[in-house]
């Protein structure tokens, strides 16, 4: 949000707006007294009285959308602007239909903290609060939070059902999930099987750098470009003596293989005009992102203890920073310096429990987030048994992803209720097919073994 944070002395961080992404209708009694703690006065917060000869001026707000564009308005008492009334700014600025206020939310975004605000909230007040925010929520250093702004982002809402998304044929909708779904996978958020990023890069470049021509397009081009069309992990040479025979292999000839996958794509379209088709090419990029777990989930910070091995005594560290992606579906867990999928569970075979900080002399305890899930594996005798394993998820967010995941269950209900036969639209995302484009990893994770009894087989 384009507004500059004011010495806030006189809040209270338990009187900020409720940071969870709970369902205000429907919580179980857990999440219930949980949102209570951290109830929102902030929603019917006022500003200080303001003196009679000194009218407050008015506010310049800028909305950001993931294309890097923004929608700059000046506000009359631009201080008390709620949420839904700067979405409505958006949804007539972009022409979007009035049905888009389930597909997209307004979000305070920074590279600290991402929180989806509520209808109601007031983003100038949740500003003045950010650096409390990140204290809390973070484990920035004092320096690094200091330094943060947050910025207002018009995205895709958390809670909008991914089975309703592949129904959306209207192209000024797919042109901004298009370009948040790009900016997740740029920013390694969406890890894809190889292939696919040459051909979403390929579309990419049919979009923004017209059809395929050898007089313009020269490898010298897609060289100087990889890092606006591929994730930094994709193209950049692994370091160290045992990566060494890694940086001979196929990335080295990446914009090779990036120029094929525009050359192709542009042959597909030769005899049309890309104007008229963008619509399709972006309903096309995202055709290969809805099949995985992740796609469309909210992206927590968190970290996971690594299983000590033969060799643990070698090992820098004893834990795995994480990416832990909730959405509408399931739950996914990301390792983030090896960019890969560990975890990827349907609600269906989940249960999860939050667990509070452990007491610790150098108070650097974390909050956690169990997760228990079913798996069949083989016994040293060869026998396949049904068996649930247990992973302690440690993050700030915790209550934030508890939250989430109840709110992401009781909704999933309700459309149940309301929808036949929801997760069956277009034969997308039924529950066995949520990790299907992903292999659990369960010997890189620490994890708790019980029978379905409740029998520990780790003592």
């Amino acid at each position: 949000m384009a507004v500059s944070r004011s010495n806030n002395q006189g809040k209270d961080l338990n009187k900020i707006p409720s940071l969870d992404y709970s369902n205000e209708e429907e919580l179980n009694e857990d999440t219930r007294l949980m949102y209570e703690k951290y109830k929102d006065k902030m929603d019917d917060a006022k500003p200080a009285p303001k003196k009679e000869h000194k009218p407050r001026a008015s506010l310049d707000v800028c909305i950001f959308m993931r294309d890097r564009t923004g929608i700059h308005v000046q506000l009359e008492e631009g201080h008390q602007a709620e949420a839904d009334d700067l979405f409505d700014i958006v949804l007539q600025d972009q022409g979007l239909p009035a049905e888009c206020e389930d597909v997209f939310a307004l979000w305070l975004v920074s590279p600290l903290l991402e929180l989806r605000l509520k209808k109601k909230h007031k983003p100038f007040f949740m500003v003045q609060q950010w650096d409390e925010l990140c204290s809390k929520y973070t484990d920035a250093k004092a320096e690094e939070i200091h330094d943060d702004e947050p910025v207002l982002m018009f995205q895709r809402n958390v809670f909008f059902p991914k089975e309703q998304e592949v129904n959306i044929t209207y192209e000024q909708v797919l042109r901004i999930l298009y370009h948040e779904a790009k900016y997740n996978v740029l920013e390694g958020r969406y890890i894809l099987n190889s292939d696919e990023y040459h051909t979403l890069a390929g579309i990419q470049a049919l979009l923004s750098m017209d059809k395929y021509n050898s007089r313009d397009h020269i490898i010298e081009t897609y060289r100087a470009s990889l890092h606006q069309y591929y994730p930094e992990h994709v193209y950049r040479k692994p370091s160290g003596f045992f990566a060494r025979r890694k940086s001979q292999g196929p990335k080295d000839a990446i914009e090779e293989r990036w120029l094929n996958a525009h050359r192709q794509i542009s042959q597909e379209y030769e005899n049309e005009d890309i104007d008229s088709k963008r619509g399709e090419l972006y309903r096309r990029y995202l055709e290969y992102l809805w099949p995985y777990p992740f796609y469309g989930a909210a992206f927590f910070d968190s970290f996971i203890n690594k299983p000590q091995g033969k060799l643990g005594f070698l090992k820098r560290s004893h834990n795995i920073e994480t990416w832990t992606a909730i959405n509408t579906n399931g739950v996914c867990l990301i390792d983030r310096e090896k960019d890969e999928v560990l975890l990827a569970v349907p609600y269906t075979e989940l249960c999860w429990e939050y667990g509070e900080p452990q007491f610790d002399v150098d108070d650097d305890s974390f909050p956690c987030v169990f997760l228990q899930f079913l798996v069949n594996e083989r016994t040293p005798d060869g026998v396949e048994r049904r068996v649930t394993k247990v992973l302690q998820v440690y993050s700030r967010q915790a209550k934030m992803m508890i939250a989430l995941i109840e709110s992401c269950v009781e909704r999933k209900k309700l459309l149940r209720r309301g929808i036949p036969a929801i997760d069956d639209v277009d034969g997308m995302t039924g529950q066995n097919e949520f990790h299907a484009r992903c292999i659990n990893k369960l010997g890189k994770m620490c994890l708790t073994t019980f029978t379905t009894s409740g029998m520990n087989n780790n003592q």
